[in-house]
């Protein structure tokens, strides 16, 4: 039920944050506009990961420090030859101060990897590469993208607790909008 919740309560503000995402990923047509939209991911997931971090442990998600790390941007970065220092980082207008609101974030992060098999073909193909390095964080689990997000779902549903539930659609509608805005600072 939870599920259906969200995708209802959310669609708008996650179809907004991919209109606003799509040119920057179609306008990828060299290593440094990739390194741009690299950095410009990082400066959203590092600080949203450090208060999702705070809240979430191996007790409620099993695999929580398996999951897809604003670190892997770094590796991507590096393996690329950019540079990984002063980036940028967002700044919340909203805190993330319970696991119902850190589960929110992450429906959001770990949705994401859904598309990277998207992601990661469009940027190999405008940058003339069949593969390359530097798509560590856009492949998320690789293969095994499907099973992380049916796992993280069941976490998610096991969620019955009705306040925890809006707190979670509303945590979710605000990082979907809140990326959306930190892309049109960028």
């Amino acid at each position: 039920m939870i599920l259906e919740n969200l995708r209802s309560h959310t669609k708008e503000t996650h179809q907004a944050l991919e209109a606003s995402m799509f040119p920057f990923i179609k306008n990828v047509r060299d290593i440094e506009s990739y390194s741009h939209l690299l950095r410009m991911f990082y400066g959203y997931y590092k600080p949203l990961q450090d208060q999702v971090d705070k809240y979430i442990d191996k007790n409620i998600l099993p695999d929580h420090k398996e999951l897809r790390r604003a670190e892997w941007i770094l590796e991507d970065l590096k393996a690329l030859d950019q540079p990984t220092d002063n980036i940028a980082l967002y700044k919340f207008p909203f805190a993330i101060d319970s696991h119902a609101a850190a589960l929110g974030a992450l429906y959001v992060t770990e949705g994401s990897t859904l598309g990277g098999k998207v992601i990661c073909k469009t940027i190999a193909t405008n940058l003339g590469k069949s593969e390359m390095d530097g798509l560590k964080f856009f492949n998320g689990y690789g293969a095994h993208t499907g099973s992380k997000w049916k796992s993280f779902l069941l976490v998610l549903d096991a969620e019955k607790n009705v306040p925890d539930e809006e707190v979670i659609i509303k945590t979710a509608e605000q990082v979907f909008a809140g990326f959306a805005a930190w892309l049109k600072e960028s």
